[in-house]
């Protein structure tokens, strides 16, 4: 049994290395691009990106991940990556260095300390560039089981396939997809050791990042780190109901879940997003990014994996030894790491360039209209992704990229309405407004049958209000049965005519007392020679 195991994960890892080498020989047909304002094509560049991002691929690397092979031959599968764990950890970190390898232009190091090992890997920016601005990718790669009661991390399992292998899958293929590029900014991408400890690889990151030493004559000689915004994937897989991902930001770092959400719309990646902005949620290495001052999101399935959420059920092999590949949704990692990567992409080569061009927006309605429901149009220009929304009513509008045009359906009020369209992106907005006039005939603005239901022996009140001047007002009252019971007209209010009122007593043309049931009121207002009728159940009591 052990060796049909070994042998199914074995040929898994021969399916990983065939997928990367036809990954590999599809880049060789992307030339190499220097990121200018001038030359680079984003839009087609975003979507040639997404399809080199393979289910399968990602699946090979977790399923490595979840065995940790141990280097040389006959040797068995450590099936852990505890941190508690040497060789098992040493085993994966020379997997991952050898990951971050596969590119020569990436420069890799490690950070150990206190037994923790976090592998970090380093995107130079263009030579010719002067930024400082740093953006990061990261993922924890340590395992544990604790939810098992004698779960032992020296001698039991802990494969750790979606908590943390799908986030590390996804780091490691968005390396290697944007590594064939270059940027104005330096990119780095780190696997974190500890997290599972409390943050340990994250936390002493942050620290070495953020702390400025001072030589004996009060010259600084080390700067805290310009790290723009960090992108952190802790467990992205375990959901058959939907393609779910949470997005968990503060205050600060909104505009990177901002970022996302217009990419996922943008690139029609189709993901449902849910957004957390919550400056006290600490389940992931985000926190210590975020209580040192930089701006951090972490994409994961669930901020509860535990507990039953909205398009998500509880994770039932969350930090159990059964947390393997056979779990993970890999079409939902595969999203998720699309997702990832055309939004740093889209952040390093335009966004955050400052020959950026602001996006442009027009506006299109007509000056008058007899459309409640008025279908808005206009043009856009953007060299990166936005969404519209269209206000009062914030209707986000449906984009054409190819012809740069959109369109909603928007309600309106009688009489003028300012609508106002606002093209978002990360960093900020613009927006155009222009006025309609809806100039309906005839609408009702209030029908008011007052009480229902009510009592056989008492006083029912109709009362109508349009947005024009009505001119008569008819109460025609049938049984169920469809016989006529009482025709009623109406008296206008003495200050406005746009509103009628009258009453029925609940007695027939014949002043005879009408049977408990349910009647049908035809309420008929006349404006401007035209008759406009509407319905009204009014059920009666003994």
């Amino acid at each position: 049994m052990i060796f049909i195991l070994m042998s199914s994960q074995l040929k898994c890892c021969l399916q990983a290395r065939i997928s990367t080498y036809v990954l590999f020989l599809s880049l060789l047909c992307i030339s190499f691009s220097i990121t200018t304002a001038a030359d680079d094509k984003l839009l087609s560049r975003g979507d040639d990106l997404l399809t080199l991002v393979q289910s399968e691929a990602l699946e090979a690397r977790v399923i490595t991940l979840q065995e940790n092979f141990a280097s040389g031959h006959n040797l068995p599968a450590f099936r852990t990556r505890s941190a508690h764990h040497r060789e098992a950890t040493e085993n994966i970190v020379r997997y991952i260095t050898n990951a971050f390898r596969r590119s020569p232009r990436m420069e890799v190091s490690e950070q150990v300390f206190g037994g923790i090992r976090n592998v970090v890997a380093v995107l130079p920016r263009h030579p010719a560039s002067s930024s400082n601005r740093i953006f990061i990718i990261c993922a924890h790669y340590d395992t544990q089981a604790i939810r098992e009661p004698n779960w032992n991390p020296l001698v039991s399992t802990a494969p750790g396939a979606n908590d943390n292998g799908t986030g590390v899958a996804a780091m490691l293929e968005i390396a290697y997809l944007l590594s064939q590029y270059e940027y104005d900014h330096e990119l780095r991408f780190i696997a974190l050791g500890g997290e599972e400890l409390g943050f340990l690889g994250s936390r002493y990151y942050v620290q070495q990042a953020s702390t400025i030493e001072e030589g004996p004559d009060a010259d600084t000689t080390s700067q805290r780190e310009n790290i723009v915004g960090i992108f952190n994937l802790d467990m992205l897989g375990f959901n058959w109901k939907s393609d779910l991902v949470e997005i968990i930001t503060n205050n600060d770092s909104a505009w990177m879940g901002r970022a996302l959400i217009i990419a996922n719309t943008w690139y029609d990646v189709g993901l449902k997003i849910r957004r957390t902005q919550d400056e006290f949620v600490d389940i992931s290495s985000h926190k210590p990014f975020w209580d040192s001052g930089y701006n951090a999101v972490t994409l994961t399935e669930s901020s509860t994996p535990w507990r039953d959420s909205q398009n998500y059920d509880a994770n039932p092999f969350y930090h159990t030894s059964a947390d393997t590949a056979d779990k993970v949704n890999f079409n939902l990692v595969r999203k998720v790491a699309q997702l990832v990567l055309v939004t740093v992409d889209n952040l390093l080569t335009d966004i955050f360039q400052p020959t950026r061009q602001i996006p442009q927006i027009t506006l299109q309605l007509p000056p008058t209209t007899q459309e409640s429901e008025l279908e808005v149009t206009g043009t856009f220009r953007s060299d990166f992704p936005i969404d519209i929304v269209i206000h009062p009513n914030r209707t986000e509008a449906s984009l054409d990229r190819e012809t740069q045009t959109y369109t909603a359906t928007i309600a309106l009020q009688p009489g003028v309405n300012v609508l106002r369209a606002t093209a978002r992106y990360p960093l900020g907005a613009v927006s155009v407004a222009q006025s309609v006039v809806l100039t309906q005939a005839f609408a009702w603005k209030e029908i008011a049958v007052f009480p229902n239901p009510a009592r056989s022996d008492g006083l029912t009140e109709f009362r109508v209000e349009a947005n024009v001047d009505i001119t008569e007002l008819q109460i025609v009252i049938y049984d169920s049965g469809g016989n006529l019971i009482k025709r009623i007209e109406g008296v206008s209010d003495r200050l406005d005519q746009r509103i009628w009122r009258t009453w029925w007593n609940q007695q027939t043309s014949y002043g005879l007392a009408v049977s408990p049931g349910i009647y049908m009121c035809h309420i008929t207002a006349t404006s401007k020679g035209e008759n406009y009728t509407y319905l009204e159940k009014l059920a009666i009591l003994r």
